[in-house]
C-alpha cells in the first residue's frame, strides 16, 4: 500500500502513474520482486571456554533466503516475532547478499523460545515492499549442558598421536566431538584439531621428540557444547617395525644396535663399536641381548602382543607403555618372541634416554646366520619414561 504523500504542483504534472502486471511505478520505481526459498534455522554459537574449561556461547536463529529474479539490488527488510506475540518488528535491514544468497543472524533470541519470520524486498524510493510468500517458524532448543568426555589414554606413535576417549552420559543427544589441541611444549593454545563422531582421533601434524597436551568436548544434537575433558599429553616417538640384527656369533659387523632419532639413519652398527648401545648374541647359553656401553636392560613384564597399540588395535592388545623405574641390568638377558625390552641407554646429548624392542622372530637366513627380527621405539626426550601411551 502507497502512503498518503503531498506533492507540489509542478511535480504531480510530471507524474506518471501506470498499473502493468500489479507493478505500480510512481516517479520511475517499481514493485520489487518477492524473496524466494525463506528458511530459518536455530544454532548455538560456541565463544569459547573459560580458564577452567566450561563452555560459553549462546543462542542464535539463521534467516536465509534467495533475491528475486528480477532483483536489482533492492535492500531486505527481516521481520519477527514471538509465537506468542501479536505483531511484527522490523529487526534488520540486510544491504547485500553473496552468490550463495542473503542471510541475517538473530541473536537476539531466547533459549526454549518459538519465534516466526518473513522478508520483504524494499523500494526505498516508494517506501513499497514485497514479502515473501511464507513465513517461517524456529524454536530455539532449551539451554542444555552436555557431559565432558572422559579421556582414556594417548598413544605415542612415529609422528602421530592417538587420542582415546569414553562417553557414557550423552546417549543419542550426542552428535560429534571436538578434539582440542592445548599445549605444545608448555605453551598453551586452543585449536581445534579435528572433529568426529567416534571415540579417538590420530594427530598425524604432531612431531617425534614434542609434548602435546588434548582436550576433548561433546557436541548434542542442538549444538550445545560441553565443558572440555580432563588433558592428557603424550610425546611421539620414532619407531620402527621389521629391523634386522644378526648374532655376534654369525654376523658380529651387523650385530649392534643403536637407537636413532629418525628412521633414515641405520641403527645397525658393528657388535663391538663403541658407539653400540646393544647387541644381539646366540650361544649355548641361548638368545641373548647384552647391553653395552652403560646401557642396562630390563624385561617388560608378561608377553606383548604389538609394539604400541594404535589405531584399529585389538581390544586385547598388549604393548610396553612405560619404562619401570627399576629393576635394570647392565647383564645379558634372555630374548624371547613376543617379549618386549626396555632398555636405559646414554642418547647423543650424553644424557638417559629409554628406548623399547620387542622380539618377532629368532632363527636363521639361508647362509645359515642366525637373526633376529624385531620393532623398536626410542623416546627423543631425555628422562622421559613414556614409551608409547598415558592413562588407559
Amino acid at each position: 500500500m502507497l502512503r498518503n504523500r503531498i506533492i507540489p504542483a509542478l511535480a504531480a504534472v510530471a507524474l506518471l502513474a501506470a498499473c502493468d502486471d500489479n507493478h505500480i511505478i510512481i516517479g520511475g520505481g517499481a514493485r520489487p520482486g518477492a524473496p524466494t526459498d525463506l528458511a530459518v534455522q536455530p544454532h548455538w554459537v560456541l565463544e569459547g571456554f573459560t580458564n577452567a574449561g566450561q563452555s560459553v556461547g549462546y543462542p542464535v536463529v539463521d534467516v536465509t533466503w534467495n533475491p528475486p529474479a528480477s532483483w536489482n539490488d533492492e535492500p531486505f527488510r527481516v521481520y519477527a516475532r514471538r509465537s506468542s506475540g501479536s505483531s511484527f518488528f522490523l529487526i534488520a535491514t540486510v544491504t547485500s547478499c553473496t552468490s550463495s544468497g542473503c542471510v541475517y543472524r538473530d541473536r537476539n533470541v531466547t533459549a526454549g523460545v518459538t519465534y516466526e519470520y518473513y522478508v520483504a524486498t524494499a523500494n526505498e524510493s516508494t517506501d513499497e515492499e514485497t514479502t515473501t510468500d511464507t513465513r517461517e517458524t524456529a524454536r530455539v532448543p532449551a539451554a542444555s549442558t552436555p557431559a565432558a568426555p572422559v579421556v582414556d589414554s594417548a598413544v605415542a606413535l612415529d609422528n602421530a598421536a592417538f587420542i582415546r576417549w569414553h562417553d557414557t552420559a550423552n546417549g543419542q543427544n550426542l552428535w560429534k566431538y571436538v578434539v582440542y589441541l592445548t599445549h605444545v611444549d608448555g605453551v598453551s593454545s586452543l585449536y581445534g584439531l579435528g572433529e568426529t563422531d567416534g571415540t579417538g582421533l590420530v594427530d598425524t601434524r604432531a612431531v617425534n621428540g614434542h609434548v602435546y597436551g588434548y582436550r576433548i568436548a561433546a557436541v548434542d544434537t542442538a549444538e550445545h557444547v560441553s565443558a572440555l575433558s580432563a588433558e592428557i599429553t603424550v610425546v611421539p616417538r620414532p619407531d620402527v617395525s621389521g629391523e634386522l640384527v644378526y648374532s655376534f656369533q654369525t654376523q658380529p659387523t651387523q650385530s649392534g644396535f643403536r637407537f636413532q632419532t629418525t628412521e633414515t639413519a641405520n641403527p645397525i652398527v658393528d657388535g663391538s663399536s663403541a658407539t653400540a648401545q646393544w647387541r644381539l648374541e646366540h650361544t649355548a647359553a641361548g638368545w641373548r641381548i647384552v647391553p653395552l656401553n652403560g646401557s642396562s636392560v630390563v624385561e617388560y613384564s608378561g608377553r606383548t602382543t604389538a609394539l604400541a597399540c594404535g589405531p584399529g588395535a585389538d581390544a586385547g592388545c598388549r604393548a610396553a607403555t612405560r619404562a619401570p623405574a627399576a629393576g635394570y641390568q647392565a647383564t645379558p638377558i634372555t630374548v624371547n618372541p613376543e617379549f618386549s625390552y626396555i632398555l636405559r641407554v646414554t642418547g647423543s646429548d650424553g644424557q638417559p634416554h629409554y628406548g623399547v624392542v620387542r622380539a618377532s622372530i629368532l632363527g636363521n637366513d639361508g647362509s645359515g646366520h642366525d637373526l633376529m627380527i624385531f620393532d623398536w621405539a626410542y623416546q627423543i626426550l631425555a628422562n622421559d619414561v613414556r614409551l608409547n601411551r598415558v592413562g588407559g
